[in-house]
């Protein structure tokens, strides 16, 4: 008669036929409990802590990567063994003390894996969706981590600060998603091993700063540029931003048909919500097209700390107009054309009347 714990390692064998060392979870646990032995019952699990790997704070305006790295603080929290199954494995004449001495041991090198982190998913979100800021890759894949360890190289999110941010403090949501091992069990004899695993998630917060500073806008453009000419651009300039720039100079670079020896205007201080124009004189060559231009344009200024800073570059619009000189002579040529079209009958009737009398 075939003892229960035969009938057992025999339905093993005809199972584990291909001798398949991994199992995947998807088993039903209650089939692997009838040709597995779990030794040990281990408590724990990972726990992953996220924190930014490069400068929390950025200004308006600014493309930059987001670094963020996770770290794996899991650790397992007790051991509780199975004495009915070592107890029946000692017994057991086909598998004995030693063979389960050896089993047990493995079991647990494997069973210490509960710690790590597998097949990380991580995605970077806007708590509030109107912040200032755009995300543009949200998604990475970043692999396992075991306890103890953090990311071999951080994950990194492109991020893009908007012109207008409202200096302050913005908060983003990092939701990652993982697996782990939960447990794992042997089947004697042969000491292949099942493993079971659980998804996770968890959801962890991390903070960027919108850093005070002044902002610069063109918000009017005067000037009348015509062909050939020399004519003066007032640009007036605000800073809607949030600090004061001192000791502003305003610059502008000019091109083709533009040139000028006039090319900065020094504005003073400029508190936030401030405005103060810059007037530059700019010479239009002969042959400019008549339409709009953009001219280029910055300010120049030092901050709080004594540094010196530039504004974004920044556009300003003018209009070049026919010459008035070659206005002048169309106008002269036209009245002219026009004085021979009604003079010339007039003439050749007084000549007509003449040769008549």
């Amino acid at each position: 008669m075939i003892s229960l714990k035969n009938a057992r390692m025999l339905m093993a064998a005809i199972l584990l036929l291909s001798s398949v060392q991994f199992a995947l979870a998807t088993i039903d646990d209650s089939v692997v409990s009838e040709i597995a032995d779990d030794y040990y019952d281990v408590y724990g699990s990972p726990h992953l802590v996220a924190n930014l790997a490069c400068d929390d704070t950025f200004g308006r305006g600014d493309d930059a990567i987001l670094y963020v790295n996770l770290m794996n603080d899991g650790q397992i929290t007790g051991y509780e063994a199975n004495d009915d199954n070592i107890e029946d494995d000692f017994r057991d004449g086909q598998i004995g003390e030693a063979l389960t001495r050896s089993f047990m041991s493995s079991e647990l090198a494997s069973d210490r894996a509960i710690t790590t982190a597998d097949s990380i998913t991580a995605t970077l979100s806007l708590v509030d969706l109107d912040a200032p800021i755009d995300i543009k890759l949200d998604t990475e894949l970043l692999g396992s981590i075991s306890s103890g360890r953090s990311l071999s190289s951080p994950a990194a999110f492109p991020i893009e600060v908007y012109d207008d941010a409202e200096a302050g403090t913005y908060r983003l949501k990092l939701y990652v998603t993982y697996r782990y091992q939960r447990d794992s069990a042997v089947t004697p004899p042969y000491g292949d091993t099942y493993y079971w695993y659980e998804d996770m998630n968890q959801t962890m917060y991390l903070d960027v700063v919108v850093e005070d500073e002044p902002y610069f806008k063109v918000i009017k453009t005067e000037s009348n540029l015509q062909q050939g000419d020399k004519e003066t651009v007032n640009i007036t300039y605000a800073n809607t931003g949030d600090d004061v720039a001192y000791d502003c100079i305003a610059r502008i670079s000019v091109v083709d048909p533009f040139t000028t020896t006039d090319d900065e205007a020094y504005l003073g201080d400029m508190y936030p919500g401030d405005s103060k124009t810059a007037t530059f004189e700019v010479n239009v060559a002969d042959d400019a097209t008549v339409k709009s231009y953009a001219i280029n344009t910055e300010v120049k200024y030092t901050d709080e700390h004594d540094d010196s800073k530039y504004s974004d570059d920044l556009k300003a619009s003018v209009d070049v107009g026919p010459s008035q000189s070659g206005l002048n002579g169309n106008i002269l040529i036209g009245a002219v054309f026009l004085l021979g079209i009604i003079g010339t009958p007039l003439y050749l009737r007084s000549r007509n009347k003449r040769k008549e009398e």
